[in-house]
């Protein structure tokens, strides 16, 4: 008798513990709900691109536009490794890893395009990226993400 209780018990916290951990690898590796904080890329390089670094420029913005980020990302990442001064490639890079959740990246990039910005004078793309990065703080646990990366 003692044995099938024993049994019963055990099956009953293991599918408990089963349970809660399956949640938790869940909630990990995939958000809650899915994030689209900015839906449009900027599509106007400020630096001249060749033809095809401008045409992988515009393949990202289109896989942008899309919602296929992960696609987004290996365009402006070819695109900046063609034209490393291409601040648009790499503000686009830090939407779109924000738009997949991954905001840790996203602050890099955004303080990388900041500081493009800065070399080529443009107050807007400072303006631009000062804000998106304000938006980005303001998402619910991400109050430290800013001041992390930049520290």
């Amino acid at each position: 008798m003692i044995t099938k209780e024993l049994i019963l018990w055990l099956v009953v916290v293991l599918g408990i513990l089963g349970f809660g951990m399956g949640s938790m690898l869940w909630a990990y590796r995939r958000p809650w709900r899915a994030r689209r904080l900015w839906v449009e890329p900027v599509e106007v390089p400020s630096v001249p691109l060749g033809d095809r670094t401008r045409d992988q420029f515009l393949r990202g913005c289109q896989a942008y536009r899309q919602g296929q980020y992960a696609r987004a990302l290996a365009q402006f990442t070819a695109v900046v490794e063609s034209e490393p001064a291409c601040a648009e490639a790499v503000y686009n890079y830090g939407l779109a890893c924000a738009n997949l959740g991954n905001d840790g990246l996203a602050v890099q990039a955004l303080v990388k395009a900041s500081d493009l910005y800065a070399a080529q004078d443009s107050k807007a793309g400072l303006d631009q990226v000062k804000q998106t990065l304000a938006q980005l703080a303001a998402q619910p646990g991400q109050a430290g993400a800013v001041e992390q990366t930049r520290a």
